[in-house]
């Protein structure tokens, strides 16, 4: 059991139901990060960000695996026994609760990779999964989509909220798929046994299509500054006004059901530079540096996040989620993201400059969530 459900159970057994409804709305929220998972394997979606960070400069932000085998050339593939197991250890150190799973279903293979492994784990140590839907995708794949997502609904490890109820996170609206076939998809969930999804959509002005949709909620994937820019906004002006002001304060003045967004960057300066091919329309042309490989020195500046601030603004995040239940009953905060290293959002290690993890994160919000 849940040990903060087990202690709202406790208190309304000793102290009466008073105490379990303060018990109640005194919980830590359930954290999760957003997993995009292009680490794994050796097919050309792990080449790609292998050329984005391959510059000495983005060499800071490898994930933790990743090995350096020239000055600008890296291999990540953590496609090998134990890489999701120990990300599983970090994650349950740092005081997530759930992953949150970007879905890919028959296309590219090899993002598929650490979500078999990590349901393949014979210790999960408590984090549990959720899945990330591209509306897009959605459309293309239709309503035999229905039967894949209730049988994963039913596994003890699926995230529920509210009492039993999957969360799903769905990223940009289905234009195919309408409001019937998204209530069909609740009544194949009922009917096999289990509460009806906790449907939430992830897009840029979302609140007409949620109700159009009959959704719950409403949440972000991430909060973007300027976009795919070479000059980003510093993460305090990110979580500042991009997160706090455009998206926390506009969903309480509009009573908006939400998801908690938090972010932990945004940094596509590696995609400027060596431009991966999914993202050749929002990157006009090629900006590589000329700067020689051995002069480079870490591009570490105010646009990215030190572990400090991250803790703050997850601290941040937990704070409001507490204070606006009316708007999050789901109790929920959702972070862009675990593992986008080349688009500027991670929480999990990278590599040290001593070929060592880095764990300056997980060690932050270890003291925030825990």
């Amino acid at each position: 059991m849940d040990g903060r459900v087990f202690a709202v159970l406790l208190a309304l057994v000793l102290l009466g139901p008073l105490a379990a409804l303060h018990a109640a709305q005194d919980m830590r929220p359930i954290v999760g990060a957003i997993r995009w998972d292009a680490w794994y394997g050796a097919g050309s979606v792990c080449q790609a960000v292998e050329r984005s960070l391959g510059p000495p400069k983005y060499h800071f932000r490898l994930p933790w695996f990743a090995r350096v085998i020239s000055e600008d050339q890296v291999r990540i593939n953590g496609d090998a026994p134990g890489i999701v197991e120990q990300e599983i250890g970090y994650a349950a150190q740092m005081g997530l609760d759930y992953w949150a799973f970007v879905d890919y279903w028959d296309e590219a293979s090899g993002m598929h990779i650490a979500l078999n492994r990590y349901r393949a784990a014979p210790d999960k140590k408590g984090i549990r999964y959720c899945f990330v839907e591209e509306g897009t995708r959605l459309d293309n794949v239709g309503t035999r989509a229905w039967s894949r997502l209730v049988e994963h609904f039913g596994h003890p490890e699926y995230q529920t909220v509210l009492d039993g109820r999957p969360l799903l996170f769905v990223f940009g609206k289905t234009t195919k798929l309408g409001k019937a076939e998204w209530d069909e998809l609740k009544r194949q969930t009922i009917a096999a046994g289990r509460k009806a999804p906790y449907l939430v959509l992830m897009d840029w002005k979302p609140e007409a299509d949620r109700l159009r949709l009959g959704f719950d909620a409403i949440s972000t994937y991430a909060a973007c500054g300027k976009g795919y820019k070479n000059d980003p906004v510093s993460y305090a002006q990110l979580t500042s006004y991009h997160v706090r002001h455009e998206l926390w304060e506009k969903w309480k003045q509009a009573g908006t059901p939400c998801i908690t967004f938090a972010t932990a960057g945004w940094d596509t300066r590696p995609r400027q530079e060596h431009p991966p091919a999914w993202c050749k329309s929002l990157v006009s042309a090629a900006t590589p540096d000329p700067t020689p490989p051995a002069q480079q020195k870490p591009l570490i500046d105010a646009v990215t996040a030190t572990p400090d601030e991250l803790a703050a603004h997850i601290r941040e995040a937990i704070a409001w989620t507490k204070a606006n239940r009316d708007l999050n009953p789901a109790n929920a905060i959702i972070i862009y993201a675990w593992n986008e290293h080349d688009e500027g959002g991670w929480l999990e290690p990278t590599r040290g400059s001593d070929g060592r993890p880095n764990e300056e994160r997980v060690k932050a919000l270890e003291k925030v969530l825990h």
